[in-house]
């Protein structure tokens, strides 16, 4: 049995590690993933302080809830009406990119790997993606065109959006058996707009709470409890819970528009100060959630020969997919674009986040075939697309130096 008061000190020291990473990551502009995987390796295959099967009876929870916490953030930073009028580029970017790298993932891992069709789909819906836990912070400070940064933070929070409704999408049709392509479609679609109608009419009643109580102290942790309200309500109406915690983070993100188009509440700068709050709170809760899933990513990590010769057999081709398939989208949806001579640095900023190494650990709980896959390649893919990020970013620089 696990000592507690080792439990503790380890926990902090992620939680110390993770914020000394973050601090690294803006000093040198690697990302702290890479050390986090790290640690994760470090105090599980190497050192042997924890075994993977210590965490599994709770990752279902864990997971879950961080679930809920990434899609209520990514729909909070989501500006729902300037996606819809203009930025066009970066919504083609950001769909093309995940459709086209999810589709040549899944033929790859169909007819090169043997795998069956629903499971290459459900792999290659978690990996077609670019972290925005990576990708924004980066695209920051990178110097480049106000543009190209803004294409490069709404592709990574759509894509990121994209990897969960995708990937439920799928694992729903695994899980009930489906086979029929007509009641797959129907059964997903009832689900879904359940989920949405519910979140947006949760959304839109938690405003006037905010508008009614925005000086009230607490009002940040009683947001992540209605949160979990919302998902609880329905997934009991058979409703889809993560699109429930998305709805809901776009009505509450874009606030201020949607009470005047409905003329809830006029909007006070007190109700900003609110939002602003809430952002930072749930910034700090994705910090912590992070920090610990990429530690376990790290611990899950296998380092036998075997299972290192698998990872990249799998991680090296999947990679140079997205590569090729990552310049070809980015060629089109910058032609003829005052970015279009960023194309190479946006090609380059493939990294994975979190969303991924989350998604890839939901096999596990339900015992799919090549569960134990799926965090062995995920890690391996966030390994190499982040150090393919990292000197991408660098070459920025410096030639951004050099002018």
């Amino acid at each position: 049995m696990t000592n507690p008061l080792l439990v503790y000190f380890i926990v902090a020291a992620i939680i110390i590690i993770g914020f000394l990473g973050n601090l690294f990551f803006r000093k040198t502009g690697w990302p702290e993933i890479l050390f986090l995987i790290a640690i994760g390796i470090l105090i599980g295959p190497v050192l042997n302080i924890f075994s993977k099967e210590e965490f599994l009876p709770v990752l279902p929870i864990i997971s879950t809830f961080t679930l809920l916490m990434i899609l209520f953030r990514g729909g909070m930073d989501l500006n729902l009406f300037e996606a819809l009028s203009g930025s066009f580029r970066a919504l083609f970017q950001a769909s093309a990119y995940f459709t086209i790298g999810m589709i040549g993932i899944a033929f790859f891992l169909y007819f090169v790997m043997g795998w069956e069709w629903i499971d290459s789909f459900l792999l290659g819906s978690i990996i077609s993606q670019t972290g925005a836990v990576v990708i924004v912070p980066m695209a920051k400070r990178l110097g480049v065109r106000t543009e190209t940064a803004a294409l490069l933070s709404i592709e990574a929070t759509v894509t990121s959006i994209f990897n969960i409704v995708f990937f439920f999408a799928f694992l729903e049709t695994h899980l009930g058996g489906i086979l029929d392509l007509a009641e797959a479609l129907a059964f997903i679609t009832a689900k879904f707009s359940v989920g949405i109608v519910i979140g947006a009419i949760m959304g839109i009643l938690w405003l006037r709470v905010l508008f009614f109580f925005k000086k009230e102290e607490l009002i940040c942790i009683v947001t992540v409890g209605y949160i979990l309200i919302s998902y609880v309500v329905s997934e009991t109406l058979r409703g889809s819970g993560a699109l429930t915690a998305l709805a809901l983070g776009i009505i509450v993100g874009n606030g201020e528009e949607i009470s005047r188009t409905l003329r809830i509440s006029p909007a006070t700068p007190s109700f900003s100060e609110v939002k602003t709050y809430l952002a930072r709170f749930q910034g700090e809760i994705s910090f912590m959630l992070r920090t610990f899933f990429f530690v376990l990513l790290g611990l899950m990590f296998d380092l036998s020969e075997s299972s290192l010769f698998v990872a990249l057999s799998y991680g090296i081709p999947i990679v140079g997919i997205l590569l090729v398939i990552r310049f070809l989208v980015t060629s089109s949806s910058t032609w003829r674009s005052p970015i279009a001579s960023d194309k190479r640095i946006i090609t380059g900023m493939c990294a994975l986040g979190l969303t991924p190494a989350l998604l890839s650990f939901i096999p596990l709980q339900y015992n799919l075939p090549n569960a134990y896959l799926y965090t062995l390649i995920v890690a391996n893919i966030i390994i190499l697309t982040n150090i393919i990020t990292s000197i991408s970013t660098l070459k920025c620089r410096r030639r951004n130096s050099a002018q």
